[in-house]
């Protein structure tokens, strides 16, 4: 699928940034599990962080294709920091500006557009909330929650057992960032538990209307879907680079291992699985910008580039042998982000459910 001139032109701006610049901090904050503040702020310079916000709101007011490049190529070399930035405009500043009241857009985007605040996501499936008066409850899966940045989460809407979204901020009296999760990839991603002890929610932090929680949530995970299939793309295309540099560089038996029919196999196979998904991964975004009906692709785009990841980097793992397992290398990192990408946002079963109605 052929990009276009300005598309190309951002997926070679942002692999070579990605080269020079992420390369050789990725090791460093992985050991760490520290949330990429600094990728953060020079990918904010570069108008990123704000991708999908409009221009006059200080965003770079990027289309869906664009964005889905630029995670791409981000996450061949950190999909931590590809996912801090695909929750922050998926997750946060997308309900806001799709749904969100004109005060909330001039409060929150400007500065989300500059990086000044990361905004994350507080996943519904993992809340324990209740709400009376004040909400109360905990949640342990909330994405960018290291950030300390306004977070949008459900709640439970008084009196009915449907949900609202609202905008929690940082200095809200009864937010409490408690500690970061160790998950088994996306370790730098900053995803977080937050309690909320007697939390006061204000008219004025609602997203949309009491009760559309559902809703809006459907249009957020249809957006979020492709990019973290963007992600997943990127998982599974910086494994198979990696694979083929070390399968170049390995010598057994008095030959590179790039010789040997069964590892150009597994690179022939990992080739042909990356093509088919970033085909679908570039049609729904495309769908997307086109204002058509996208749920389905977006659905069938994350659940091929998930199982695309998981294999490929098991792959991957196999062409290093022994060293595959080893956090020298990369492969097993690739092979942890992978998993994780799989049941965030949904499941592939839930993928399949979407793919199903819109056909049956």
């Amino acid at each position: 699928m052929k990009l276009s001139q300005e598309c190309t032109l951002l997926q070679s701006e942002l692999k070579k940034f990605a080269q020079q610049v992420l390369a050789e901090k990725v090791d460093e904050i992985e050991k760490s599990c520290s949330l990429p503040t600094d990728n953060i702020k020079r990918l904010a310079e570069m108008g990123i962080v704000g991708a999908i916000i409009p221009e006059d709101l200080g965003g770079a007011a990027l289309d869906t294709i664009g964005l889905a490049v630029v995670l791409e190529e981000i996450s061949k070399v950190c999909a931590s920091t590809g996912f801090v930035i695909a929750v922050h405009n998926a997750f946060f500043a997308y309900p806001i500006l799709k749904f969100g009241s004109e005060e909330m857009k001039k409060k929150y985007l400007p500065r989300a557009a500059s990086g000044e605040i990361v905004g994350g996501y507080a996943l519904s499936k993992t809340a324990e909330l209740r709400r009376d008066t004040s909400l109360d409850g905990k949640n342990p899966f909330v994405l960018n929650a290291a950030a300390n940045g306004p977070v949008v989460t459900a709640v439970p809407t008084e009196g009915s057992n449907a949900m609202s979204l609202y905008v929690i901020d940082p200095d809200a009296s009864g937010r409490k960032f408690v500690k970061t999760s160790n998950t088994i990839g996306l370790k730098s991603a900053g995803i977080g538990e937050f309690n909320f002890d007697k939390l006061q929610l204000a008219p004025t932090q609602l997203i949309g209307k009491e009760g559309d929680g559902q809703t809006i949530i459907g249009n957020m995970n249809s957006f979020g879907r492709i990019l973290l299939a963007a992600i997943s793309l990127g998982i599974a295309q910086g494994a198979t680079e990696a694979a083929i540099k070390y399968s170049k560089e390995r010598i057994q038996f008095g030959q590179p291992i790039a010789n040997f029919e069964m590892v150009r196999e597994l690179i022939a196979d990992m080739k042909v699985s990356i093509e088919a998904t970033r085909h679908l991964v570039y049609e729904a975004a495309l769908r997307a910008d086109h204002g058509e009906e996208y749920a389905a692709a977006a659905a069938a785009a994350k659940l091929l580039a998930g199982q695309s990841a998981t294999t490929v980097t098991t792959n991957a793992i196999q062409v290093y042998g022994g060293y595959g397992y080893m956090k020298d290398y990369p492969a097993e990192r690739y092979f942890r982000d992978a998993q994780m990408l799989n049941v965030v946002c949904s499941t592939p079963d839930e993928d399949k459910e979407i793919i199903a109605k819109s056909i049956i």
